[in-house]
């Protein structure tokens, strides 16, 4: 059972304990703090019930983690996490550390499938939640606990719906990283009994995704050091409790080195084993090998955008910070990012000038957890700027997914900002009896809203419309059972196409063997599945290629994405913005961050005839630099061309699986 008491230490700068009047009142705020936690896990699990209704399943990258996370305990167990696409920007292929997150997932990703995949995910930030509210009330009472469950409550406004049972890892450790916040506050205050927890969450966290490095070594590194200075103080003050304390601090201290080897074990075995270069190894031999970073100015501009300029963190700065990919290390904008570099460096060292008088402000009051509180937060801000400034480009530019930890920590600031005022013995004595219902009141509001479906479209989210390709795909995919190993061949797939992750998820749960070649996927999947021996090789293709078989193949799987009609109007639409094209050239914003090749950029610029400009369009291309901002469209034409991104959408939706014999010289 938890102890959710505020410790002793919650008591300075608020009125005596044991006055009568605030005695009486204590039972009503403890009720609301409870109805509020309850109140607040309820979006997610109407999300998730929602979601099964609906058929959800993983697609896109979502898939990986249900693969990997039913591998867990078979012969392709994962010592490692995902690959990483920081790989991009190096010469060699590395994983995130470590599997902790396909571990807590396998049981239900087991029992449920994709759906179990979910449900996983959202117990997970129902835990997190609630390891929020409990901490935050242990710390400073329940009027903090409720503060708590707000900020966690908006936080889940801002991601929608649709992410609070996501599974890629930008989203599903959004929540988890504001417990751990918090669970650094109540070390950094003096509360050694969270260090475990604390332990536990930071290495699933950094085992899932190298982004939070930085971020996790400052906060561990603050909260350390609080403690430490904590336990000293407590010594010094009552020296005849020190030796009961001191053996709680020694069996806590046992039990978080066994929670740490526990937790770590897994990429030191991958690491020792390897053939070449381990895990680990690779890490810390790419750690600073990438070649251009977002850099200070850039760095400081996105992160001053989401904590310091309207609407903040809140909704819906989720869905439209960050949405244009056209940024260079030379000082290229985003159309998403407001403040230039000295607006933002002036907003920032605001509020962390803020946070430094609120914490100064606190300890002058004796009030040392408020002061924790917000130490954590500036420690939080500061390491977050670091973080941005040392965060590699993406594919196309600036990577939203990796800044995604800038919204736990401006919650974070939040709570810590209402802490501090909440605290103040006015507020706590004079309007505690009305805060508390007026509180109970916001999170109500926020959860409420929070129910409608929303889908902000960011990540394997963006793909929902692929889950009813593979509900009609799925049943005929029983035509490979029986065709023995597949060899997944990747040739020719668009990037970010949302099928085959899924495509071999059902493989998986049919039982059928597959294996993969590329050095990538085989990092992604494990070395037990790398090509060794006989195979037939099963291609995937989607949009028009989908409906063409390859030589010496044969089609087992199809799925038409448009009807006879939007298929005509496709045609048509191809072939105005072909002929538009070659009258008028194409405008674009900057393509040297993306991953097109020099040929393609000089192509899509000026193409040199009428075939070029169809292949260009045909091919999708020109809909994917739309979908990411990258167009410059000429007036009257827009229309057009968003209908021609619709159609190619959907015309991408058309699917099929081809089986083909291996070459002679490949399998051995």
């Amino acid at each position: 059972m938890v102890d959710i008491r505020p410790d002793a230490t919650a008591t300075h700068g608020s009125p005596p304990a044991e006055e009568p009047r605030r005695r009486a009142k204590r039972p009503t705020r403890d009720h609301l703090f409870v109805a509020s936690v309850a109140v607040g896990i309820l979006p997610i699990v109407v999300a998730t019930v929602r979601a099964a209704g609906r058929g959800w399943e993983p697609v896109g990258d979502n898939a990986y983690f249900l693969i990997r996370a039913r591998d867990v305990f078979t012969e392709h167990h994962p010592l490692l996490g995902t690959w990483t696409s920081a790989s991009q920007n190096t010469d060699t292929n590395f994983n995130n550390p470590g599997p902790l997150l396909f571990d807590l997932l396998a049981i239900p990703a087991k029992l449920g499938g994709g759906i179990g995949l979910a449900i996983g995910v959202a117990l997970l930030n129902v835990s997190a939640l609630v390891g929020v509210a409990v901490v935050a009330r242990r710390r400073g009472g329940p009027l903090v606990g409720m503060a708590a469950v707000a900020v966690t409550a908006l936080l889940c406004s801002s991601m929608g719906s649709q992410l609070l049972f996501d599974p890629w890892q930008p989203h599903s450790l959004l929540l988890p990283f504001l417990f751990t916040m918090t669970t650094v506050w109540a070390m950094a205050s003096g509360d050694h009994r969270v260090v475990p927890w604390a332990v536990g969450v930071a290495s699933l966290i950094v085992q899932t995704h190298l982004s939070y490095v930085v971020l996790l070594a400052a906060l561990g590194g603050w909260g350390v050091v609080g403690l430490g200075c904590s336990l000293r103080r407590a010594r010094s003050l009552d020296p005849d409790a020190w030796p009961a304390l001191r053996r709680s601090v020694t069996r806590v201290a046992l039990i978080s080195v066994a929670v740490l080897a526990v937790c770590w074990i897994q990429p030191l075995i991958e690491n020792v084993t390897a053939e070449g270069q381990g895990n680990i190894v690779r890490l810390a031999t790419n750690a600073t090998s990438a070649e251009e970073s977002v850099g200070v100015a850039l760095g400081t501009r996105v992160v001053a955008d989401t904590l310091t300029v309207p609407p903040f963190w809140l909704r819906p700065s989720f869905e439209e910070s960050l949405r244009a990919g056209d940024a260079s290390p030379d000082g290229g904008q985003i159309s998403s990012v407001d403040p230039s570099f000295p607006v933002a460096a002036l907003l920032l060292g605001v509020l962390g000038v803020a946070l430094v008088a609120a914490a100064w402000d606190a300890r002058r009051r004796a009030d040392r957890v408020t002061s924790a509180a917000l130490s954590t937060a500036a420690v939080a801000l500061a390491a977050g700027l670091v973080t941005a400034w040392q965060l590699p480009f993406g594919v196309f530019g600036v990577a939203a997914h990796q800044f995604r930890w800038m919204w736990p920590v401006g919650a974070f600031i939040a709570l810590a900002l209402l802490a501090y005022v909440l605290r103040r013995e006015s507020v706590d004595r004079r309007r505690g009896p009305v805060v508390a219902p007026v509180m109970a009141a916001v999170i109500v509001v926020v959860a409420v809203s929070t129910l409608p479906t929303y889908n902000v479209g960011s990540g394997p989210s963006l793909d929902e419309p692929a889950i009813e390709v593979m509900h009609q795909a799925r049943p005929q995919m029983a035509a490979l059972e029986g065709e023995g190993t597949l060899l997944i061949d990747f040739d020719g797939i668009r990037f970010a196409e949302p099928y085959t992750g899924p495509v071999m998820a059902e493989l998986q749960r049919r039982g059928i063997p597959f294996v993969v070649e590329d050095t990538g996927m085989v990092r992604q999947l494990g070395e037990s599945r790398r090509l060794d021996g006989d195979a037939q090789r099963l291609l995937f293709r989607d949009g028009d290629a989908a409906r063409v078989t390859p030589p010496g193949a044969r089609r087992v799987v199809f799925v038409e994405g448009l009807t006879e009609a939007e298929q005509d109007e496709l045609d048509g639409i191809r072939a105005d913005i072909a002929d538009h094209i070659v009258a008028r050239g194409l405008g674009t914003e900057d393509l040297g961050d993306t991953s097109l090749s020099p040929e393609q950029v000089a192509a899509i610029s000026s193409p040199p005839d009428i075939e070029a400009a169809r292949q260009i369009v045909d091919s999708g291309l020109v809909a994917r630099l739309i979908d990411n901002d990258l167009v410059v469209i000429d007036d009257g034409w827009h229309e057009r061309f968003a209908r021609y991104a619709e159609l190619q959408d959907g015309a991408n939706r058309t699917m099929a699986l081809f089986l083909a014999p291996l070459d002679p010289d490949e399998g051995s």
